[in-house]
Order: structure tokens, then C-alpha cells, then sequence
């Protein structure tokens, strides 16, 4: 029988490389913008040592939604990591003899969500599909939902952060309201039970995997199978057999049955005959899949580059183009009718302005079967190098833009070699890139405010996380280039002292964040208003402001 284990437990080692920023203000016991009060127990005075880095390992987890009656192809599976910073000159990673659990806690609408069981049947069919029987509440990695008892997160030595895999989180509150960024809490405990540090998070999931467009009974005349629609009166369950049913119109699996036998699945000839006789179909049994580690049969294409080739050709009835053509202008019209979606928007982060397709290529480039879905993916530095922040990964030759400039480059090789995935990659001082940038597609600052939860409780604004205090102590010295991505120290150390880096050193390289013309660039903007003292008097710099030598002076000679 096969098991399936998640990609997102495979990863074995991540090299400490250019990557992530680790920087931000201080963490109280309560946090801002907290909803909820903190666990009693703690100590303001413990907290003000410690940070604690967290985020959910996907900007949103997809899953079928309510019912898995019929097929799956993907399980309610949220990854949490946490790292724990003790403050000092340098920070320290604590790795042991702390523990850090996760708990439900109300989001900033008073929205919570601390059960998932009453809000699906997967665990009705967990067992048919991925051949285990974990209780309800918990997941296929062990794990339970959020809830209102802390539950605990392990240590990963091999990764370096902690952890709690397969969460089985639904995005529907307790009052069964769909939320698609429930909230969760993350406390830091020492041996002795006192609160050190607290963070809060966004475990982002949605179901709005919107196939009926097409799909449902009497839509898409294209997509209707040879029997006819289903009209099944159930919706979830109308769309899927319909699905079923035109699979089983183009690809006989006859051919496969006997090696699904051994794996575990009884199917029959016709997908949709299994699923009408009560065998739920897991799509990956047959279609390879990396989210699940699932290797697939022989001579049938995963399944991201299956659905993407055979989509992407297909015309929209609404206004007459190819889901390929759409994705050039239209998220709504292309990538949202499958990806969560007009309602969830999932692509909400620092780069929500670009389309999808601006980072993935249409459909039929992402879809390319040469490509490994989940692993070979757009890095940071196809558009972040050279002081330039392009607006698409692609060159002038429709290929991912190739850089040597490394400083802001995703670590090589994890978590396979030849991948260099902004998940898996860490940087300054052993800070993974999510814990001071956010999630892939929730990048801070976020659209959605419960993201924005998180820095703010850091730093007290919500963008990436910029202030040294975050980590270090507060008479840290100034340092021109030892920050993340080879920065020089934020705040007063750095406006004093700067002027004997340049008389020693030159300017030059001020020009990658401040420009050629030394007259500020995006790179070198401010995300929170700061006030400087300068030669004896007040400077006050507004939101936004992007920092350059004319600032205070006549240009980077002075005068």
C-alpha cells in the first residue's frame, strides 16, 4: 500500500545563505493588534528577550471543501514553523528546552476557528482515499486542529525550525462562516512555564476551487460528458461526477487497475462507477503529485502539469478567449477559476498587483511536463537583483530571468537539488525568508489584515520586518553591510556614524538601494514614519519616503 507524505516534510537541510531579513521591534506578551488575551503565566519581562518568527509554510493551502465523497485532490494539510530568536549581540536560535504549541485564537473580525470535524466529512473517506484512519481532528501527519487547547509544535533538527505538519484546518469559523485566513496562536514557554514570546499567524485555506464554472450541470456545453450532465442536487457532489464522467470519456484505465489493486485502491473501469458505488477517488493515485510525495503510475502525467496543458487551450465561454490568452489579463478570467479565487484572492501579499501570470507564464508554460510542479518554481531573484524590481520573472526571451546577483536570492538546492524555493530558503542569522517576509503570495505588507497581525505585533507596522530590535538588543552598534541581504543597520547608530563609512570607504555601493543618482529608489524607501536626530536638529521622514543623500545634504559629497 502507499502512504502519502506531504512535501512539505521533505526537507532534509537548507544552507544559510543569502535570503531572508531577520529584523523588527519589540514583542510584549499581549502583541498588537491581539484580539484575544495572551495565556496567563507569562512575564512582560521574559517576552521583551525573546522574538518569535512564525508563519504558515503556504500563502494559502487549497483543499476539495466539504465533501469527499466522490474525489480529492488535496486533504485539509496546513504546515506551521516557528523559530525562536533570544535576543542578544548576536541572537541566538533557542532550539531545546522550551516548549511552543498552537491554539485557535479569534481573528480581527472576532472570527474563530477551533474545529474542522462538524465542518467536512474527510474523515468519512480519509481512509479509501489516503489509507489512514486518523481520529477526527487530527491529520495524516498526527497533528490536530487548532482548538482551543495548546497543542504542541516539534523541534526539526535537519531544518531548524519548529513545527506542526498536516493541521487539519477547513476555512469555515465556528459559526460556519466561510474564512479563508483563520487565525492561530503561537506561545513560547520555558521549562518553568513563563510565556517568552507570542505570535500570531494566518493558517490560510480555501475551498474555493471554483471547477463548476465549467463543470457544473448545464454550464459548459464543451465540457459536457458524452451521458450527459449528472444534475446531481448536491452542487460539490454535481461538479465532481461530471468531472468524473468526462474522465472517464477520455482515458480508459482499464490498463491500471491491477496496479492500483496493489497499491491499495479498488477502483473500477469508470471512475465515476467507483465513486457512484461508494470508493472515493484520490487523483493522485494514478497522477503523480509532489504536494503529496505521490510518485504516480507509469505513463500518466502529474497531475499540476495535466490540468494546466489540458486548461490552458480551453475557451471561456464569457468572453470568447482561451484560459491562456485570459491569464495575460485577467486573474478572475484564468488562474481564480481553479485557485482560490474572486472571493479568497489569495494573491494578496507585497505583490498583489502583478497577475499570476506575471511570475508562472500562462497555463501551458506552467503546465510544462519538463517542469517539477511544486519544486521548480519562480525565485525571488528573478525580479529582485541588480537594484531593479522588474515586473515579471520573464525575460526578452519569454525564460525565467537568470541573475548572478545573489542579494536576494532563494538558497540553491532545497528542498531538492536543482530547486531554490522562497519556502524552504533562510538567510541572516538562520531566519527562514517567511518568518520576516510572509507567506508565498501573502507578503507583507498583505491586503488581508490578519496577515498584517503578525509584523505588527513585531514591529508595531505592518511590512516586512525591518527593525534590528526585532532581534537585537537596542544598543546594538552600527554596521554598514551585516545586515539581512548585506544592509547597514536601521535607526539613529546609522544616521550618526555614517559619515565615517564614507570617508573611509566611499559611497559607491549606497547606490544599489539609494540609486545612481543617490536620490532614494523603492529599496531604500521607509514602511513606518521615522524621525532622526541630525547635526542637533529633528528630521521627520513620512511613509514611504525613499531615503537619499539630498535628504540632508547636498548629495553623497555633503556640503
Amino acid at each position: 500500500m502507499k502512504r502519502f507524505i506531504f512535501v512539505m516534510t521533505t526537507v532534509v537541510c537548507v544552507a544559510l545563505a543569502c535570503g531572508a531579513g531577520t529584523t523588527g521591534g519589540l514583542l510584549s506578551s499581549h502583541g498588537v493588534g491581539a484580539v484575544v488575551a495572551p495565556p496567563t503565566g507569562g512575564g512582560d519581562a521574559a517576552a521583551a528577550q525573546y522574538s518569535l518568527m512564525a508563519w504558515s509554510e503556504l500563502g494559502m493551502h487549497c483543499i476539495d471543501g466539504k465533501d469527499y465523497s466522490i474525489f480529492s485532490v488535496l486533504p485539509p494539510y496546513n504546515v506551521i514553523h516557528a523559530q525562536l530568536v533570544k535576543k542578544g549581540e548576536p541572537p541566538t536560535l533557542v532550539t531545546s528546552g522550551v516548549t511552543i504549541t498552537y491554539q485557535a485564537t479569534p481573528d480581527l473580525a472576532n472570527s474563530a476557528n477551533s474545529k474542522s470535524a462538524n465542518k467536512t466529512n474527510f474523515w468519512s473517506y480519509v481512509l479509501p482515499l489516503f489509507l489512514a484512519s486518523p481520529p477526527p481532528e487530527t491529520g495524516l501527519a498526527g497533528y490536530k486542529t487548532q482548538s482551543r487547547t495548546p497543542q504542541n509544535m516539534t523541534y526539526n533538527a535537519a531544518v531548524g525550525y519548529w513545527e506542526a505538519v498536516g493541521v487539519p484546518t477547513v476555512p469555515y469559523d465556528d459559526k460556519l462562516k466561510f474564512n479563508p485566513f483563520p487565525m492561530a496562536l503561537l506561545v513560547a514557554k520555558n521549562s518553568a512555564g513563563t510565556i517568552l514570546a507570542q505570535a500570531k499567524i494566518v493558517l490560510s485555506v480555501s475551498d474555493e476551487l471554483t471547477c463548476n464554472t465549467c463543470h457544473a450541470s448545464g454550464t459548459d456545453a464543451n465540457a459536457m460528458p458524452s451521458a450527459g450532465w449528472v444534475y446531481n442536487s448536491d452542487p460539490a457532489k454535481d461538479t465532481k461526477l461530471n468531472i468524473l464522467r468526462k474522465h472517464d470519456d477520455r482515458w480508459n484505465i482499464s490498463g491500471y487497475l491491477s496496479q492500483l489493486q496493489k497499491d491499495g485502491y479498488t477502483y473500477q473501469a469508470k471512475l465515476y462507477d467507483t465513486a457512484v458505488a461508494g470508493t472515493p477517488v484520490l487523483c493522485a493515485a494514478c497522477h503523480s503529485d509532489n504536494a503529496l510525495a505521490a510518485s504516480g503510475l507509469p505513463g500518466i502525467g502529474a497531475e499540476a502539469s495535466d490540468m494546466h496543458t489540458l486548461h490552458g487551450p480551453q475557451i471561456l465561454l464569457s468572453n470568447g478567449l482561451t484560459l491562456d490568452q485570459n491569464s495575460s489579463t485577467s486573474d478572475t478570467n484564468s488562474c481564480y477559476l481553479c485557485h482560490p479565487g474572486p472571493v479568497t484572492k489569495c494573491k494578496r501579499g507585497a505583490m498583489n498587483t502583478q497577475l499570476c501570470s506575471s511570475c508562472h507564464g500562462n497555463l501551458s508554460y506552467a503546465g510544462n511536463p519538463t517542469r517539477q510542479p511544486w519544486y521548480i518554481e519562480p525565485a525571488c531573484q528573478m525580479c529582485h537583483n541588480s537594484s531593479q524590481r522588474y515586473t515579471t520573472t520573464f525575460d526578452t526571451n519569454g525564460q525565467w530571468r537568470q541573475t548572478t546577483d545573489t542579494t536576494f536570492a532563494t538558497n540553491d538546492n532545497v528542498p531538492i537539488p536543482g530547486a531554490n524555493l522562497f519556502r524552504f530558503s533562510s538567510g541572516h542569522g538562520g531566519v527562514f525568508c517567511s518568518g520576516c517576509h510572509g507567506s508565498p503570495h501573502a507578503e507583507f505588507p498583505s491586503l488581508q489584515a490578519n496577515d498584517n497581525v503578525y509584523p505588527k505585533q513585531l514591529q508595531k507596522y505592518p511590512a516586512k520586518i525591518t527593525e534590528c530590535s526585532v532581534c537585537h538588543t537596542t544598543k546594538m552598534t552600527a554596521s554598514a553591510n551585516m545586515g539581512p541581504h548585506g544592509v547597514h543597520t536601521v535607526g539613529q547608530a546609522w544616521v550618526t556614524s555614517h559619515q565615517s563609512y564614507v570617508d573611509n570607504h566611499g559611497y559607491a555601493a549606497c547606490a544599489y538601494c539609494h540609486g545612481a543618482d543617490y536620490r532614494g529608489l523603492a529599496l531604500s524607501a521607509t514602511k513606518t514614519a521615522r524621525t532622526f536626530t541630525v547635526e542637533g536638529q529633528k528630521k521627520t521622514f513620512a511613509v514611504d519616503h525613499q531615503f537619499n543623500c539630498y535628504d540632508c545634504h547636498n548629495g553623497p559629497n555633503g556640503g
